[in-house]
């Protein structure tokens, strides 16, 4: 007779410091990780429940796939992604920098919300140049009152310049003497929208996929901006 050993890792965080943590009530063995404290099973009766499952979804949203795709590919209920992705999502926190950034293009983006006629979202963001990040975003409607949300979320940053197009709203809430309008300097954030619409399926101009509600696509938009940050 052998005695075979199977060395468990944590899927959270890869950790080996494992220890036994009672069963479940379908009698399968829990595990409880030192390094990370979650809790965690050698194998899943239900794959939603997955944390490698779980990430799939995540990797599949970030690159152009939707909700039912998703489902198809890993065979789970739309409403079960849809779930797991706003518990995801709602632990990332908003772009949250502080310094001194010299030169930032902004710009905004539209997409819809339910009804492609009624119920238009506009993207608003900020993104460094030298840096290439996204410093701050806001959704809401193509005015002046959302630019100034937007600028509100700078007040940690101090910018040396600003690059916008001629959109009248940037002119009222930007500062004069650091703001540059012309759509020559925003070709790299123009550039930028292309791939938002490319990395995610519900912001395609002409689709069935779409958000069914704002928190939605609020959360999903600020996934994908915390994963381009980290790049």
């Amino acid at each position: 007779m052998f005695e075979v050993l199977i060395q468990v890792c944590c899927p959270h965080c890869k950790g080996t410091k494992i220890k036994k943590n009672g069963r479940k009530a379908n009698g399968q063995q829990n595990y409880r990780c030192h390094s990370c404290d979650k809790q965690f099973q050698d194998r899943y009766f239900y794959r939603g429940a997955d944390p490698s499952i779980k990430q799939q979804m995540v990797s599949m949203t970030l690159h152009a796939s939707g909700i039912r795709d998703i489902g198809h590919v890993l065979e789970l209920y739309p409403s079960s992604i849809v779930d797991s992705l706003r518990r995801h999502s709602r632990k990332i926190k908003e772009p949250a920098f502080q310094g001194y950034y010299e030169e930032v293009e902004v710009d905004e983006f539209w997409s819809f919300v339910d009804q492609r006629k009624k119920r238009k979202r506009w993207c608003w963001y900020v993104w460094a140049r030298k840096e290439r990040k996204i410093l701050a975003f806001h959704i809401g409607r193509r005015n002046q009152s959302a630019c100034q949300s937007l600028y509100a979320k700078l007040k940690n940053l101090t910018i040396g310049r600003f690059y916008t197009d001629d959109y009248k709203a940037y002119s009222k809430v930007l500062p004069a003497d650091r703001h540059t309008i012309g759509k020559e300097h925003t070709t790299h954030i123009e550039r930028l929208n292309r791939g938002f619409r490319t990395h995610l399926k519900r912001l395609t101009r002409r689709t069935v996929c779409h958000s069914r509600d704002d928190e939605m696509h609020y959360l999903i938009i600020k996934m994908y901006i915390n994963h381009r940050n980290a790049a």
